[in-house]
């Protein structure tokens, strides 16, 4: 009992190592300081008031975006936006996720919630197994969902669009970290378009749960929950899998239901080939390696070689 508990705690603590390795390596180039130690000088930039006037012209409650903006203590951060200038997704290592200890818990995993992904292969027609491999590559098997406020984190990105404010993100990267700014300036116009939309679907999220937008934790991105989903596919494609009407991603049940939902709605079909099945992960993130391993997690859990 005591060797099997002593097993259980070890690959337990394994998998926390794994994620946070892979985590670690997103921001593994900033040996060399990325951000300056004091990016903003003088008077204090107004870093919100375009998008808080944005969301109002949207037809977004006044109170409530006052109470969010003004009075729920938004924080501009910079150094969390200054990370999509210096990710390099290429320097991931996704092989951590096949090995013998990551295998083992997520058929654990799988036996823990294995009335439940058995009712959701059934109504969805999707593969279980390709259900945990993506939660295991994602967060660890909800181990390390991300510790940053997801508004903050959309809400800082959106900001961009506001020339004053993205002039301050600028000065805030190291020069010798810096990309050309060009290239900065064109990957601002469209992260903060595509933020200021996840923003939006945000402040709808929680408004309708009625959850404390500040509570909800998430990447670096703004992706939140044991399936990272972004808050545009929460309100589309999220399910309220444990029934209990509250659709809730850092549930497990809803976390496996929303993936299944997720892959059917792009395309999952029972009877896919292996190249179709590829395009259909290919559309929960847009990285070659990221299906790859996805496939051979897949298999491992079959009991296929991988």
């Amino acid at each position: 009992m005591d060797a099997q508990l002593g097993m259980v705690m070890s690959v337990g603590n394994n998998i926390k190592n794994i994620v946070f390795t892979v985590t670690w390596v997103l921001i593994s180039a900033c040996a060399v300081p990325v951000f300056a130690e004091n990016p903003v000088q003088g008077e204090e930039i107004p870093y919100f008031s375009h998008v808080e006037q944005q969301l109002i012209n949207d037809g977004f409650d006044t109170c409530l975006v006052n109470c969010v903006f003004k009075d729920g203590g938004l924080v501009f951060d910079a150094r969390g936006a200054g990370l999509y200038f210096v990710h390099n997704e290429s320097t991931l290592n996704y092989e951590s996720f096949a090995n013998e200890t990551s295998i083992y818990l997520a058929r654990q995993y799988m036996i823990k919630y294995g009335d439940h992904f058995q009712r959701v292969e059934e109504k969805f027609g999707v593969d279980k197994t390709v259900i945990a491999a993506i939660i295991l590559v994602e967060t660890g098997l909800g181990t390390f969902v991300g510790k940053r406020p997801v508004i903050n984190t959309l809400a800082t990105m959106a900001a961009l669009s506001d020339p004053l404010v993205r002039e301050s993100v600028w000065t805030s990267i190291d020069e010798s970290r810096r990309i050309a700014r060009q290239d900065f300036d064109k990957k601002a116009d469209i992260k903060s378009a595509w933020a200021y939309k996840e923003l939006a679907a945000f402040l709808k999220y929680v408004d309708h749960e009625k959850i404390d937008p500040f509570a909800v934790k998430g990447s670096y991105a703004g992706a939140m929950g044991i399936p990272q989903f972004m808050p545009s596919n929460v309100l589309s494609l999220a399910e309220d899998g444990n029934e209990d009407g509250i659709v809730d991603m850092f549930d497990h049940a809803d976390a496996i239901s929303s993936v299944a939902n997720y892959l059917r709605h792009h395309g999952w079909r029972s009877d896919l080939d292996s190249a179709k099945t590829q395009e259909v992960l290919y559309t929960y993130n847009h990285s070659d390696p990221y299906v790859t391993i996805l496939m051979r997690i897949s298999k491992l859990l079959k009991g296929e070689n991988g």
